[in-house]
Formats: C-alpha cells, sequence, structure tokens
C-alpha cells in the first residue's frame, strides 16, 4: 500500500513539473514586426523596424474608416546587432521578428558594406530567407510609412506582396532574399535589387493626392559591391530578357501614330557564347508570344508582328549599351559564360578588371508569335479610310 502511495506522489510531482505552457506569452502582448530597414549614417548602423496591428490585418466585421497608424521603431550602433539592442531597449513590451517579410537596404548601406548585414540576418533563426528585399534613396521611414490603398490590411501592398503587381505588369522582378543570398555569393552574377520609392501624383482621394510606393529602378550588385543605380528609363530591354515575364506591354505604331497595343507572355530567353577569352561575344535567342489588346486602325498581323520584334531588339541593345556604359553586365552575360564553359570564364575572370564591352552582344534574334486577339477578331471593323486614326 505504501509503495502504491509514493508512485502516485511521484506521479504527480512529475505531471506538476511538466505542464508546457507556463511561460507561453499571449499573443496581445507581443509587438509584431513586418519590415526591417538598415541604413549607414555618421559612422552608425541604423535599423529601422515596422510593427504590424494585428487587429488591422484581420478581417474585421465593421472596419474602421481610418487608416491604422504605421509604427516605426529605430535602432542606432557601431554594429548591427547594437543597433538591435538600442531597439529592444524602448520597446516597451517583447518584439517578434518571425513575421519579418521585407528588407530594405539604403543606398548609403550597399554602398558602404552589404555584406556586414548578412551575419545577424542569416544566423537570427527569426528572420525567414523568405522576405523580400529592396533598396531605396529615400527616407526609409517614410517608405515604411507609406499606407496601401485605403481599406486594405497594410500587408496588401507592394512592400509585402510585390509578385501580384508584377504578374499584372512585369518590368522589374521583385527578388526574395534566398534568391539575393544565392546570386551574391556566385562572383559571375549581377545581382539586381528594386529600387522602391514614393509617388505622390497617381492616386487622389477626396481630390487630394495620395503617395503610394512605386518601383522606379534598380541597384546593381556585383562581387560584393554596389555597381550603380538604373532608372526605368534605361531599363526597357530588361524585361524581354527574363524569363520570368508574365505581362509586359508594347505600342505598335505606324507613321508615328500608335495602331496597336501587344501583351507579351512566354519568354523563353536563350544566350550563347560564340567566342570566350577576354573578350566574349553572345548570341540572343528570344521566343515569345504576343496577344493584342487595342486595335486602333488598319494594320495587318504580319505588321505587328515585325515592328514588335524591332523594338524588341532596340530596347534590348539601348539597355546592354546602358550597362555597359556604367561597368555593369545587366543581362548576366558572365554568369551565361560561366555556366557554358567554365574555363573561359576563368580566362575572362581572372583579370578583375575586365567588364563585358559594347561589342559583346554580337547577335540578337527576336520572335514574336502573335497568339491571341482577345475575344474579337484581328480586323473586326472596317471603317472608311478617311475616318481611321
Amino acid at each position: 500500500m505504501k509503495r502504491q502511495l509514493m508512485a502516485c506522489l511521484v506521479l504527480l510531482l512529475s505531471v506538476s513539473f511538466t505542464s508546457g505552457c507556463w511561460d507561453q506569452k499571449s499573443i496581445q502582448d507581443l509587438n509584431y514586426l513586418s519590415a526591417f530597414g538598415i541604413d549607414y549614417e555618421n559612422n552608425q548602423y541604423v535599423l529601422y523596424a515596422q510593427s504590424t496591428d494585428l487587429s488591422s490585418v484581420a478581417k474585421q466585421e465593421t472596419p474602421g474608416t481610418n487608416d491604422p497608424p504605421v509604427i516605426i521603431s529605430i535602432g542606432r550602433g557601431e554594429t548591427l546587432q547594437s543597433a538591435m539592442d538600442n531597439m529592444q531597449k524602448n520597446a516597451q513590451i517583447p518584439l517578434f521578428y518571425g513575421f519579418v517579410s521585407t528588407l530594405i537596404y539604403h543606398e548609403r548601406m550597399l554602398k558602404k558594406d552589404v555584406i556586414a548585414t548578412f551575419d545577424i540576418l542569416n544566423r537570427y533563426g527569426l528572420l525567414r530567407y523568405t522576405k523580400w528585399v529592396f533598396a531605396t534613396r529615400e527616407s526609409i521611414p517614410d517608405v515604411l510609412s507609406n499606407h496601401s490603398v485605403t481599406g486594405f490590411s497594410p500587408l496588401t501592398s507592394l512592400l509585402h506582396q510585390p509578385q501580384d503587381v508584377y504578374a499584372q505588369r512585369s518590368f522589374i522582378e521583385p527578388i526574395r532574399y534566398f534568391t539575393f543570398i544565392s546570386r551574391f555569393w556566385e562572383p559571375s552574377n549581377t545581382v539586381i535589387i528594386p529600387n522602391i520609392s514614393i509617388y505622390k501624383y497617381a492616386w487622389k482621394e477626396n481630390e487630394n493626392f495620395i503617395s503610394r510606393l512605386t518601383i522606379d529602378g534598380i541597384h546593381a550588385v556585383y562581387r560584393g559591391k554596389w555597381n550603380g543605380f538604373f532608372p526605368n528609363n534605361d531599363l526597357l530591354g530588361l524585361r524581354w530578357m527574363n524569363p520570368h515575364t508574365e505581362f509586359a506591354g508594347l505600342i505598335i505604331e505606324q507613321d508615328k501614330k500608335p495602331k496597336a497595343t501587344l501583351r507579351i507572355q512566354n519568354v523563353k530567353v536563350i544566350v550563347t557564347p560564340i567566342k570566350a577569352g577576354e573578350n566574349p561575344r553572345f548570341r540572343v535567342d528570344i521566343h515569345m508570344n504576343g496577344f493584342v489588346r487595342e486595335l486602333m486602325g488598319k494594320i495587318s498581323a504580319d505588321y505587328i508582328r515585325k515592328d514588335a520584334q524591332v523594338q524588341i531588339e532596340k530596347q534590348i541593345k539601348g539597355t546592354f549599351l546602358k550597362g555597359v556604359a556604367a561597368g555593369t553586365d545587366l543581362y548576366g552575360f558572365e554568369e551565361a559564360l560561366y555556366k557554358h564553359d567554365v574555363n573561359a570564364w576563368k580566362q575572362f575572370a581572372k583579370n578583375h578588371n575586365n567588364k563585358i564591352k559594347t561589342d559583346a552582344l554580337a547577335e540578337v534574334n527576336i520572335h514574336v508569335r502573335l497568339s491571341d486577339s482577345g475575344k474579337m477578331k484581328l480586323n473586326w471593323y472596317h471603317y472608311p479610310d478617311h475616318l481611321l486614326p
């Protein structure tokens, strides 16, 4: 009997020591961070963190009319960890890093040394590799404070869900942190980071302009170093060299007047090195499908296809020359050489001063297939010639 009693007491004590939720925090007692911004000013790292109000993320039966406030935490220090410690000391409640979905580098940080940020971002387990990576030339607090469209969650925005916008208008592809890291450490790769900025004159609310985030260019990083900023106007050819392009637009003109608009899909890019050595040369073959979105005059399918091919070739060459002038391989030709023939790439790369030159783009072959004209026939009307645009 005594043995049974002792066994029961031991069992009860063991149960009391194995209660697993005694130190669990309630969700309302944590500050959830959704984005980081990293800058370098006055010989200090500056860390910005955007906080998320869970009540504004969850769907409400009776939503409020005002946008939820944006809370920005700021920390400064000689290292990123000391900047994070500085941010935490005034936090009032514990910070939770597991929901950070966006990382923004200021241009000053890219110019200084982006490698210095990798240690803490990769060692800390709660900071995931799936976050989006942007760069900016503007004030990071202003970018983080910019709201999404009224009535939507703060996380439903270009900053946190850029892939949805890219699917509707493919121009500069967003990049995730794991892709950024993998490309960064390959010596043949040029990493392209979208530049995010604030545009103030596209949307109105009650007759007043309201600011919105936009992607207006890219920053190039090559062998760990910042390699320049390029605005959108210099990047018209970049979308045609990207196999992930989903929906890109093109205006077809005749006699300097718009006659049709195309949407390009299913881009297939083949880059073939045709000469190795210190001055390699490449042939580019691109196949794509186009469908007619607008038809504003009498024009043949053959003319639409040929004009599209001429424009695309011109834009590809123009962007390539902009990159070469800045010493930047925007199209990743060096990577293509590395994958095709690593020994040829070593011959090129052994001199670190070697750059892709203007004659590297030896041949461009564009093949546009008109695959669709929507719900209507291509030439669905026959206006009298004097009434055509």
